[in-house]
This record gives structure tokens, C-alpha cells and sequence, in this order.
């Protein structure tokens, strides 16, 4: 009986086809834009996970193995994107450890940290100092691993005090921090 009289009038019957119509539009509208936004969505989810960086300031970095901690090292800032597991460092200082004793420490102005590798490499105004007094500076110094050689390159002034100074191009330095070895031309000068 309701329906009889909403139907009688031409006006009434007008305004049910445009609610009808505006209702199926809204409907239409709101699946649409949910199956368009869905690709959307998931790409950013995919790209956010997987993409991942930080800008962190005072950072501290350790590896330990077996409980013992390897090496630590401190920076005034660091910046890490997940796309290729590096945090790249400024201003650090740190150790390296054996047997829960300090062997040598360090500082850089800059450097980089690979989590994949662990490895560490350090550039512009590095020093490396031995816990007898012996020390490297370098333009770079590259630690690849607990155990491994390290590599030092460019403007090497190594110093053995009271012993001697020696100048170089490239030194590998035992993993353990016991000697090192200068590749390439070098000159040395011994105290008296």
C-alpha cells in the first residue's frame, strides 16, 4: 500500500530511480577505488619492509661471538639503508677485542659498517693504536672479520715507539694484531 502510493506520483517515482542510481554509483565507486588502491597498497607495504633507513645519531655498534665481543664502535651519526645492509658512519671511534681485552683502538672521521659481511672500513684521518704504543695512521683501513687480515692503504705512517717510523703505500695487518707487513716502496727511520 505504501509502495502504491510512492509509485502514483511521476515525481516520486523520479526521485526512487535517482537514489537507486546515486546508490549503485556510490557502490560501484567504493569497490572500484578498493580493487585500484589494493596493487597501491601492497607495493608500498612491499617497498616500506623492504626498504628500509634510518639517520641515527650517537650510535653504537658491537659484534660478539661465542659471548665475547669482538669489536665496538661509537659515531656521532650514522645513516643505514637496509637495500645494502651498510651504515655509514661519522666521527667514530672504537676497539677491537681478544679474549675480552682491548688489542688496539681507533678513530676515523668517516666510515662504513656492512652487516651482511661485518665487515668495517674506515677512511679520512684514521689512526689505529696498538696496546703497546704501536700506531698506524692511514687514509683507509679495511677490517673484513674477526681473524682476518686487515688491509691499510694510502699515506701509511706506522710507528713503533722508541724503535722506528715507517712510511707506505699498503701494510696487511694480522687479524690478531701481533704484525703487520709493508707492501710496496717504503721508508723508514729508525731513533737513536
Amino acid at each position: 500500500m505504501v509502495l502504491e502510493k510512492l509509485f502514483k506520483s511521476k515525481k516520486n517515482i523520479a526521485y526512487i530511480v535517482l537514489f537507486m542510481v546515486i546508490a549503485i554509483a556510490c557502490l560501484w565507486a567504493f569497490i572500484a577505488a578498493g580493487m585500484i588502491t589494493k596493487s597501491f597498497k601492497t607495493k608500498i607495504q612491499d617497498q616500506t619492509y623492504k626498504n628500509k633507513e634510518a639517520n641515527i645519531e650517537s650510535l653504537l655498534v658491537t659484534e660478539t661471538k661465542d659471548g665475547q665481543k669482538l669489536w665496538e664502535l661509537y659515531a656521532d651519526s650514522g645513516m643505514y639503508n637496509d637495500s645494502d645492509s651498510v651504515v655509514l658512519l661519522e666521527n667514530l671511534i672504537g676497539n677491537f677485542y681478544d679474549k675480552k681485552i682491548v688489542k688496539a683502538s681507533f678513530k676515523a672521521d668517516k666510515g662504513t659498517y656492512n652487516s651482511k659481511k661485518k665487515e668495517i672500513i674506515l677512511y679520512d684521518n684514521v689512526l689505529l693504536v696498538y696496546t703497546d704504543g704501536t700506531n698506524i695512521s692511514t687514509d683507509r683501513l679495511i677490517y673484513p672479520g674477526k681473524d682476518k687480515d686487515i688491509t691499510a692503504q694510502g699515506n701509511i705512517r706506522i710507528e713503533k715507539p722508541g724503535e722506528a717510523v715507517i712510511f707506505g703505500s699498503k701494510a696487511i695487518l694480522k687479524g690478531d694484531f701481533s704484525d703487520f707487513h709493508i707492501q710496496g716502496r717504503t721508508k723508514t727511520q729508525f731513533y737513536m
